[in-house]
């Protein structure tokens, strides 16, 4: 209930709301991330993250939580920037060892971090983990980070944005198919 209030106001840009959420959900944060990452300077830098990127969700209108919390949002947020840097950046110093990998490969699959569980939202993160690597960069630039076509078409090096289009049009076809096996197989 709170949560709504604080979101509700945080869509009319009520700068007070985001300093609620921010200071509320921070150390919860910082302690979850540091079970996943050592380094709390980038760990702190990654709540910073989390946070512009929920208000600016929240000031354009699309967040959106239909069901769970605002700490499951906030966190589930967080774990997918993380894994995205360290997906990224893994020959450099967000994965320092072989052990870390290992966690972190381990992390993926079982997403054992988030306290709060919507099933639907795991269903789809396990879904997109089984796609392949250029479909999960595109539908996260396209999706997460609300990239056009032809920002996509630059990053991903396609040579045209209609090539992006059909990219993606096929991705989203895997992806539903895949939902829909899990979804009958249960």
């Amino acid at each position: 209930m709170m949560d709504n209030n604080l979101l509700e106001r945080l869509s009319f840009g009520d700068k007070i709301a985001l300093e609620e959420i921010y200071r509320k959900y921070r150390d919860p944060f910082i302690q979850f991330a540091m079970k996943y990452h050592s380094d709390r300077n980038q760990v702190c830098d990654l709540y910073q993250d989390v946070i512009i990127a929920l208000y600016e969700k929240s000031i354009k209108q699309k967040l959106q939580l239909s069901s769970g919390s605002l700490k499951t949002y906030l966190f589930s947020m967080g774990k997918f920037m993380l894994f995205t840097r360290l997906k990224k950046n893994a020959t450099t110093d967000y994965i320092d060892s072989e052990k870390d990998r290992d966690l972190f490969e381990s992390l993926v699959e079982s997403y054992e971090f988030i306290d709060e569980k919507d099933p639907q939202i795991i269903l789809l993160e396990r879904t997109i983990d089984t796609l392949g690597k250029k479909c999960q960069e595109l539908l996260r630039l396209f999706y997460y980070e609300e990239k056009k076509i032809s920002e996509i078409q630059e990053i991903l090096s396609y040579n045209h944005t209609d090539v992006v289009k059909s990219q993606k049009s096929r991705c989203l076809k895997s992806l539903r198919e895949s939902i829909e096996l899990k979804l009958n197989n249960r």
